[in-house]
């Protein structure tokens, strides 16, 4: 048998590949016509699961996206979604999965969801992708975090991609996304920061300009004979300032530990490792401001709090103008009107990993299908990422 699986469907296994096997093991290929081989034709119960992260054979409600390189090529079951790919696009595009089924590689991926994405989520997509972690296939949006893997791709192979099928349907789309996008982000939330105060204001960002993620600063040899430690890692800096954030989540420090310890020893074992990671938190504030680096800590309230992280880039803005005598970009502008910090605050809303996020997400797609007539612009919807053609399917 040989399927090559793309869109939704393609990210779906790319995750499962990603998490499983802590990157992409398979080998760059080309796109094969399909071929239920050796069974004389195609029945959903051929379709392995496994390496598509599936629980069930596709079905004509749930269809597998696939990709034919001829219109005459597509198969007739009504349980697949087929997409026809020419010899525009550039060889090696596609990487094996194993089981004899292949995926659109990560940047013809990318291209292929900028036409049925929304731009916010689009460029998440690209985040992830190119950073070291890998979301849930099967709830990207509540479910488990794989960190640690190897990016799937980077920015510039993606740019090095899009460039080479200029032609094709969804390439500007690509490129004003990926403008967005930056290499090595560590965490779906550290994105979703970064993307935040990357995104300009128009698109409910705030617009401090492009950012650089998870760069390592060596200590001075002044401080390393006093036995500070030899580098520190910012979350995310901003290019051409000194001002940066260090994403501090509900885990940061693991006060659950000390509400499991048995026994007394374990607690007082439980509450010296929190503490030494809060004092080394305040030490690796202290070493970057030392190098000119000025960090300010965001952590999980901030976001989920109502204008939290609206309060904290004004307090990075002030920073920035007391300390450098310069404007962190257009966040000023961000932050004066009240109906964009409303607005962006049910973005942050929806796009955040808890189950309300699924009713903000639902809500904006209304209020924008009630605008304009037609959901042309969706986020989140319920466990998945949203792509257009799937809103007339949201009814419930």
């Amino acid at each position: 048998m040989l399927l090559t699986v793309n869109r939704m469907s393609a990210l779906r296994a790319l995750r499962r590949e990603r998490s499983e096997n802590g990157r992409l093991t398979g080998a760059r290929t080309d796109l094969a016509a399909p071929d239920p081989t050796p069974r004389k034709r195609w029945t959903a119960g051929i379709i392995p699961k496994g390496p598509l992260a599936i629980d069930a054979p596709p079905s004509r409600d749930r269809p597998l996206d696939i990709v034919v390189p001829q219109a005459r090529l597509r198969p007739r079951a009504a349980f697949f979604r087929s997409s026809v790919h020419g010899g525009d696009i550039p060889p090696g595009s596609y990487v094996s999965l194993g089981e004899e089924v292949a995926s659109v590689g990560p940047e013809l991926l990318f291209l292929e969801l900028a036409g049925v994405m929304h731009p916010i989520v689009h460029a998440l997509v690209g985040y992830e992708l190119c950073g070291t972690y890998a979301r849930d296939p099967r709830s990207p949006r509540t479910g488990s975090v794989t960190f640690g893997v190897e990016p799937a791709t980077t920015k510039a192979r993606i740019a090095e991609f899009l460039d080479g099928c200029p032609g094709l349907r969804g390439v500007d789309q690509a490129r004003r996304t990926l403008a967005h996008v930056a290499d090595n982000a560590w965490s779906p939330t550290e994105a979703l920061l970064a993307l935040l105060v990357r995104l300009p204001v128009t698109e409910l960002g705030f617009g401090a300009g492009p950012v650089t993620l998870n760069v390592r600063h060596e200590t001075t040899a002044e401080l390393l004979q006093r036995g500070v430690r030899a580098s520190r890692v910012p979350d995310i800096e901003v290019d051409g300032t000194p001002m940066g954030f260090n994403y501090d989540g509900y885990g940061h420090f693991d006060l659950a530990s000390i509400a499991r310890a048995e026994s007394a020893e374990e607690r007082m074992g439980a509450m010296r490792s929190v503490r030494e990671k809060y004092l080394d938190d305040l030490r690796r504030n202290r070493e970057l401001t030392a190098r000119g680096k000025i960090i300010l800590p965001v952590i999980a309230d901030d976001l989920f709090a109502d204008g939290g992280l609206d309060t904290v880039m004004l307090e990075a803005a002030l920073a920035c103008e007391e300390l450098c005598g310069q404007s962190l970009g257009d966040v000023r502008l961000a932050l004066a009107s009240p109906l964009l910090a409303r607005k962006r605050q049910e973005l942050i809303w929806s796009l955040l990993p808890w189950e309300p996020g699924t009713r903000y997400a639902r809500a904006m797609a209304a209020r924008q299908e009630a605008r304009e007539g037609t959901p042309e612009d969706v986020l989140l919807l319920g466990d998945e990422f949203v792509t257009v053609e799937e809103v007339s399917l949201a009814g419930d």
